[in-house]
């Protein structure tokens, strides 16, 4: 299913835009109109701005498949955390065995590859020679995948927070924990400065390793704590982990938290600040007018194919957990892909000839900096950095102006600019 937003000026019109907004598992036929009313709106003066909704999502055969009794239990909360770990591994290749089972020839074509050979087909019945695009997320491997692919069918490129650039679950566990690592060091950095006023460590060696015990000593007895909003709730150490991701407009409010938890007092922060997760619902493979799930699984998982043993992740999770206390759990996609049973339908990124500029934000962790810095390095094109954390944050802030210079001169720029502030 595809939109379509007319150029508002045809004698300026100089093809299409297409665009993604990520995922894998975002539709996308509201794109156009969103973006034209962001600080990137000009891109429509002179573009017809194209929007879809990727196959297996939305109106292109969404489907969703639901957790099932047949998937086994939950892990058991009174077991070992190696046996929770174990049964967790488990009950997720039982759920990927059946749901890839309903229908193993769609399920195989949801994947980076197959939408960028799709993404050319809708070229095709636009009737236009050459395309440009404008990804963001998981839009940033569709786009390099496709220019890879199809570098003479691409006019212009912009990619937005951008994936890595050698893709699998592993780097995209690993990118989010080192990413948050750095931007800590930053905050220990200051807060080391301040130790007079907030008593947390005069080094950010002595910031680091107070913050962490104090982790683990609301770990294992965590204080009831009187919310602003009246709630009552056990202020544990996973509390203080989420508050340590947060983004250096918020790093006074931080530290007040860390002393306030170890003097008893009420901190200022309660680590619910941040984005709410998604979370799966319901039961079996039937269509939907979302899928976006089960898209993003399925996409992730065909791109890498199936996980190490349980074994080896354990070991993997083991490590991450002692390299870094703080900010493990933020390896999120766990064993998503355990027991997947489908090939891998790897990436071939390669450089190309048409325009490309790449979006970086210094602080993100979603997609942290250094994955595009990393794709730069590999396709090439420009890198524009902009100075803040928030996932593709471009259209959002004035420096979407560049963007809208890129669409209509084709010039790059590997210069900076100011994000969202204090993010």
């Amino acid at each position: 299913m595809v939109s379509r937003i007319k150029a508002t000026s045809p004698k300026k019109r100089r093809g299409v835009l297409v665009i993604n907004p990520g995922g894998p598992g975002n539709p996308g036929l509201d794109m156009p109109a969103i973006l034209g009313r962001t600080s990137v709106a000009g891109i429509g003066v002179d573009h017809d701005l194209i929007g879809f909704d990727p196959r297996g999502v939305g109106f292109s055969e969404g489907k969703v498949c639901d957790p099932s009794a047949q998937d086994g239990p939950d892990p058991d909360p009174k077991a070992t955390p190696a046996e929770q770990f174990r049964q967790g591994y488990q009950k997720t290749a039982r759920y990927n065995a059946r749901c890839v089972g309903y229908d193993p020839a769609f399920i195989g074509g949801l994947s980076t590859n197959v939408v960028a050979m799709d993404l050319d087909r809708i070229r095709t019945a636009l009737g236009e020679k050459r395309i440009s695009f404008y990804g963001i997320s998981w839009g940033t491997a569709l786009g390099a995948v496709y220019r890879s692919r199809y570098d003479g069918h691409v006019d212009r490129m912009l990619l937005d927070s951008v994936m890595p650039p050698v893709f699998s679950m592993k780097a995209m566990n690993d990118g989010p924990v080192l990413a948050a690592e750095a931007n800590f060091s930053r905050f220990a950095r200051w807060l080391a400065a301040r130790d007079s006023r907030f008593h947390v460590g005069r080094t950010p060696k002595a910031v680091t390793g107070n913050v962490v015990k104090l982790a683990r000593q609301l770990d294992e007895h965590p204080p009831t704590v009187h919310l602003p909003d009246g709630r009552t709730v056990a202020y544990d150490g996973g509390r203080l982990r989420m508050i340590m991701t947060y983004q250096r407009g918020r790093w006074p409010a931080m530290a007040a938290s860390i002393a306030a938890l170890r003097d008893g007092g009420t901190p200022p922060l309660s680590g619910e600040e941040g984005d709410a997760q998604g979370v799966r619902n319901s039961a079996g493979l039937h269509d939907s007018l979302t899928g976006g799930l089960l898209m993003q699984i399925s996409v992730l998982c065909n791109d890498q194919g199936p996980d190490p043993d349980e074994q080896t992740m354990w070991q993997q999770e083991q490590q991450n957990l002692k390299s870094s206390p703080l900010f493990s759990w933020m390896a999120g996609y766990e064993h998503w892909c355990a027991g997947w049973p489908l090939a891998a339908q790897p990436w071939h990124l390669k450089r190309g000839a048409s325009a490309l500029q790449l979006v970086g934000h210094h602080y993100e962790t979603v997609t942290p900096y250094r994955w595009a810095q990393g794709m730069q390095r590999r396709i090439g094109g420009a890198l524009l950095t902009v100075e803040d954390g928030v996932h593709g944050s471009l259209n959002q802030i004035s420096c979407g102006s560049k963007a809208v210079e890129f669409f209509t001169t084709g010039r790059v720029t590997n210069g900076s600019c100011p994000g969202v502030p204090g993010q």
